[in-house]
């Protein structure tokens, strides 16, 4: 928050006060009377304000529902209390300077509707929202008589993304001498503060209610389903296969129809579509957020497989569910496969599910002398009739050893065999041709932090198993937040580790405590985290581009938005 500069009229109220009186009675005003404050008057005059404006007999309508005033009620009536016992009221405007809120009694303060200019007049509200800065008026500097004696402090309330004023908060008192700052300007710029941080806490709820219904939809099953709401898309993997150009821009115009037209279509395609659509319309206290469609094909007969259960792998999380259900898809043929991601995101956990319950052999290229050129040979075609084979850190390989992996991989395409790589260093031109040639069948997995929301169900698999008669490990709902919002640089792993730790060295008993966890977990992060359906847009541009190699023209094509929007995306979450 920023303040004004300090008014030259607040050193000399009692001469500003007789000021005001010649501007009233129409005589020539001092020329040392600041231009502010004599436009103020001006308009008041010009807006037909009576400068003995009493009591209005009937109240402007309030909003029926004012998201501003649901953030900033719960916020308010915590910071009420501080205004102390002394004469002073605490008040919150909308963008119309409405009065949606008030609490607090003042001698001469008599309770007032509305604050623009066009009711009242001069005041720190109007000033405050119209500068989009901290604003304060005092005494004279008024334009009504019940407020010559009256000391007001303004802030102007931002919407947390867009930075539009939304309104304002005041904090009026008695006349306090008319020295900036105000003695209660620091209650008012942390309200205004506190009240932002409810709104950018639940800006992302709608997209949370979409995103859920998008989960459900897909959920269990391998289904083409579709999220929009005129903004961002959301696709199921079967959903880009079947859905044209065309269809997504019909379910655009559905989407925005939907806010308008109640039920919307039952199909929103065309005859020609080659599938139909099942809508479903998300609203918010009556308000329309988006449509989630199910899509079928028109000539499909036979019903769609489902995707293989994966059990032991715990996250239930957008990202996640299309990386284990994409991979588990991928394993169905007998094929090598390519799992890659940052460290400790699960890759090797993934790829012995995948294998299967039968006996996995594992070769381990960051394990010094397990990597001979003749080793490797061996392996690969010993165990490409007869059983699965896991090679972990295709990135440590010698280039003889990738040279031999990619002969072999040309002569038993069907190897039954699963490589994991962590990228880091270039890699060198045999490595290249081997993710080159895997990049069909590859699937990256997402780091933990774009996947914050499994870390409850993470928190219950990886805990140890309690002794008899012990109580298993929980967690206080200030530890949560402060593990969702950990970058976790070494994902699941590091997270194994932290659990792991607290569970053998604690000594407390009950839930884990904040203060109980490591320094760097404990003191969080200094950026914003992204929303679910942030995360899962960033997972499925990432991906998008994983599987067009890079080329940001097609990857834009595929997901049905523009290269600039592309790049725009591209940036705003690596910032």
């Amino acid at each position: 928050m920023t303040t004004t500069e300090p008014s030259p009229a607040v050193h000399a109220l009692p001469p500003l006060g007789v000021a005001r009186e010649r501007f009233l009675s129409g005589r020539p005003v001092p020329e040392w009377v600041p231009e502010e404050v004599l436009a103020g008057w001006r308009r008041a005059r010009f807006f037909g304000v009576p400068h003995d404006l009493g009591q209005p007999s009937a109240p402007p309508p309030r909003p029926a529902d004012s998201p501003l005033l649901g953030a900033a009620r719960p916020v308010l009536e915590r910071i009420a209390p501080a205004l102390g016992p002394g004469p002073s009221v605490l008040l919150l405007t909308d963008a119309r300077l409405r009065v949606l809120w008030t609490s607090g009694v003042a001698p001469g303060l008599p309770p007032c509707p509305g604050l623009s200019e066009q009711e009242v007049g001069h005041n720190s509200a109007a000033l405050a929202l119209r500068d989009r800065r901290r604003a304060e008026v005092h005494g004279p500097e008024h334009f009504l008589d019940v407020w010559q004696d009256v000391s007001a402090v303004s802030v102007p309330v931002l919407a947390p993304k867009s930075g539009h004023a939304l309104g304002t908060l005041t904090v009026a008192c008695r006349l306090c001498g008319g020295r900036p700052p105000h003695p209660q300007a620091a209650l008012a710029e942390a309200a205004a503060t506190a009240v932002e941080a409810e709104l950018l806490a639940r800006a992302g709820r709608p997209e949370q209610l979409l995103l859920d219904a998008y989960l459900r939809a897909t959920r269990g099953e391998d289904r083409a389903v579709a999220a929009l709401d005129g903004r961002n898309r959301l696709l199921s993997a079967a959903a880009e296969r079947l859905a044209t150009e065309e269809v997504l821009r019909a379910l655009e115009r559905t989407a925005l129809t939907a806010r308008y037209a109640d039920p919307p279509p039952a199909d929103a395609l065309p005859e020609d579509a080659g599938c139909t659509a099942r809508i479903e319309v998300v609203r918010q206290n009556g308000a329309v957020l988006g449509i989630v469609a199910v899509l079928e094909s028109r000539t499909e007969t036979a019903p769609r497989p489902r995707p293989r259960t994966l059990p032991a792998l715990a996250g239930s999380s957008l990202p996640w569910r299309y990386a284990v259900e994409r991979a588990a898809d991928l394993a169905r043929a007998p094929e090598p496969m390519l799992l890659t991601g940052e460290r400790g995101t699960g890759k090797t956990a993934l790829a012995r599910e995948l294998l299967g319950r039968s006996p996995v052999h594992v070769v381990d290229a960051a394990e010094v002398g397990s990597l001979e050129v003749g080793s490797l040979e061996g392996d690969v075609a010993s165990w490409a009739a007869r059983g699965p084979l896991l090679l972990r850190h295709a990135e440590r390989l010698t280039q003889p050893a990738v040279a031999v992996l990619n002969s072999l991989l040309d002569t038993h395409p069907d190897a039954r065999l699963v490589i994991t790589h962590t990228p880091g260093t270039p890699p060198g031109p045999c490595l290249q041709r081997l993710l080159d040639k895997l990049a069909a069948r590859s699937v990256t997995l997402p780091p933990l932090r774009e996947r914050t929301e499994d870390i409850r169900e993470l928190l219950t698999a990886l805990a140890p198993r309690p002794a008899p008669g012990s109580p298993p490990l929980t967690w206080t709902l200030d530890a949560v937040r402060a593990l969702e919002q950990h970058p976790w640089p070494g994902n699941v792993t590091e997270l194994a580790h932290v659990v792991q730790a607290l569970a053998e060295h604690r000594r407390a008993s009950g839930p884990i405590r904040r203060a109980e966890l490591p320094d760097t977990v404990r003191e969080g992060p200094a950026v914003r985290p992204l929303s679910p359906m942030e995360q899962a847009e960033r997972a499925t541009i990432l991906e998008t581009l994983h599987r067009h190699g890079g080329n940001k023209s097609r990857a834009a094509a595929a997901l049905g938005i523009g290269r600039a929007t592309l790049y725009r995306k591209l940036r705003e979450y690596e910032g």
